[in-house]
């Protein structure tokens, strides 16, 4: 389900289908992947512009619910008021973690507990 964004290489601004930056990557997942509606592109905003993420992030955030994770959840990562990072989170072998994709790393599933270490605050948004 997921190995073709494994797969992919990490471009800031992508929007598939071989390179993604984080938010290309939450969008891409959850229309082909879940089968919903294509959330916007924001295009514009780059990977390192935090105060552009946190805007559209703001933006989203009315149509969606906050929750525990949950197979097609977006998980934002918040340090302060700043939203710094997406993933979406995802099941691999029967276990729920996130997928998201950085330079540093590229495209990667964590578990749950491993994505939420590495960030201050994680939030979970589901559709309204």
């Amino acid at each position: 389900m997921i190995d073709h964004y494994l797969a992919c290489r990490h471009e800031f601004g992508g929007r598939g289908p071989t390179a993604f930056d984080c938010w290309g990557l939450v969008r891409d997942v959850r229309a082909r992947v879940f089968g919903w509606a294509w959330l916007p592109s924001y295009g514009a905003i780059r990977e390192n512009d935090k105060r552009g993420l946190t805007s559209a992030c703001w933006a989203e955030r009315e149509r969606f619910i906050a929750g525990p994770a949950a197979p097609g959840a977006i998980a934002t990562c918040w340090r302060g008021l700043l939203c710094v990072h997406v993933g979406v989170a995802v099941e691999l072998d029967g276990r729920l973690g996130v997928l998201d994709t950085n330079p540093e790393t590229g495209p990667r599933w964590q578990s749950i507990r491993a994505f939420e270490q590495q960030h201050m605050q994680v939030i979970y948004y589901h559709d309204d």
